[in-house]
């Protein structure tokens, strides 16, 4: 069994290693100083880590989530918006019934055609039942109100309204559905009609889906639309078919659809940390759950590593030949790189300082660069200025 130290030698120990730490603090400072006033420093700084920390509570979730999720989707993906890749799939490419996903092709083509302030009067024939806006027969709302109808409470007769007004008939944009889809390359999606009922050969996939969701957020609208939970235009009270919305926090979209033959389906975009990603589940037997699943999966087993030139400063001074300090600063946005938790090999920055000679030195002034890596890999860079 091993024994304590008498406690005057503890006290000796105490003593010597305080002493000994004062004494390599004190050639740390000298060194650094050294450095800083004389010649190009080491470019190697130190790692940099996830800026976000966790509590007990999150560690347990990630924990719990590191496995492969329990999802009871056919198909889905995790696609992260800023990273511009696809992170986990499941038959991604199979075309298979949509629902009422159908309707951001709809949606897509309503918007490429503009003239949203155009008035259309509700006719007896866009009234098919199902999910609708609540329209009535002779109603007059303009083309951007219809989308409202469309992509919050998933209007079926507001798809009507607007394929009608849009191509002259619903079979004619229909037509102009798929002719766009040939256009895009989405090879798996054929649509039979503008709102996603069921219908034999009626198919896409999360695949096509995904390029149909992200070409449609490039209009302002449609984001804004997607992300509204409950409103109420031209006279009728809508409420978004999206629950995550209200009870899932970070969600800022898209849409949702649900047919015998599709099963649940779900497209939803969550933005925490400023970094949004999307998810889809197609033929779902509980797409709330399912999203939330594949999204304690993407934070157990992703992280977002951010370079910050401000927590490198122990090098981030110069001396001039008067003898004048002056302090660098890195121009631009640092990078930012999504990397596999617990695989990375940690974001460094690499300083190469150009000291200025034979003029004078004057605030943004290049001194040099800042090289971030992510092991072998050059992931960015920024300009070295005085300030």
């Amino acid at each position: 069994m091993l024994q304590q130290p008498p406690a005057s030698l503890r006290h000796s120990i105490s003593r010597s290693q305080r002493r000994s730490r004062r004494l390599l603090l004190g050639l740390l400072t000298i060194c650094a100083a050294f450095l800083t006033g004389f010649g190009p420093p080491r470019l190697t700084d130190r790692e940099l880590s996830p800026t976000r920390r966790l509590d007990s509570a999150d560690l347990r979730a990630l924990l719990e989530a590191q496995n492969e999720p329990d999802i009871s989707a056919a198909a889905l993906l995790v696609y992260d918006v800023d990273a511009d890749g696809i992170l986990y799939a499941r038959a991604m490419d199979e075309a298979r019934p949509v629902a009422s996903l159908t309707k951001l092709m709809t949606a897509l083509l309503v918007l490429e055609a503009g003239n949203l302030d155009a008035q259309v009067t509700i006719a007896d024939d866009d009234l098919i039942g199902g999910a609708a806006m609540g329209l009535i027969a002779g109603d007059t709302l303009t083309v951007e109100e219809l989308l409202w109808g469309l992509l919050v409470p998933s209007g079926n007769d507001a798809a009507m309204a607007l394929a009608r007004h849009t191509a002259g008939s619903a079979a004619e944009f229909t037509a102009q559905m798929n002719a766009r889809a040939d256009e895009l390359g989405l090879t798996a999606s054929a649509f039979r009609n503008p709102h996603g009922l069921d219908e034999s050969g009626h198919v896409s996939s999360a695949q096509d889906l995904l390029t149909l969701t992200r070409l449609a957020q490039e209009f302002p609208l449609f984001r804004t639309i997607t992300a509204t939970a409950a409103t109420t235009v031209g006279g009728y009270k809508l409420e978004n078919t999206n629950e995550l919305l209200t009870t899932y926090a970070g969600t800022t979209g898209v849409k949702t659809g649900t047919t015998d033959l599709a099963g649940q389906c779900l497209i939803a975009e969550i933005t925490r940390d400023g970094h949004p990603l999307i998810i889809e589940v197609l033929g779902s037997r509980n797409r709330y759950e399912d999203v939330r699943r594949l999204h304690a999966y993407y934070q157990a087993n992703y992280v977002w590593l951010n370079g910050d030139f401000r927590a490198l400063d122990l090098l981030n001074r110069l001396r001039d030949e008067s003898g004048t300090l002056w302090y660098m600063t890195a121009e631009g946005d640092a990078p930012q790189s999504l990397v596999a938790r617990g695989a990375y090999p940690g974001l460094q920055a690499y300083r190469r300082i150009e000291r200025p000679a034979g003029s004078a030195w004057f605030a943004g002034m290049v001194v040099g660069v800042v090289e971030w890596r992510l092991g072998d890999q050059v992931v960015g860079r920024q300009r070295l200025i005085l300030r």
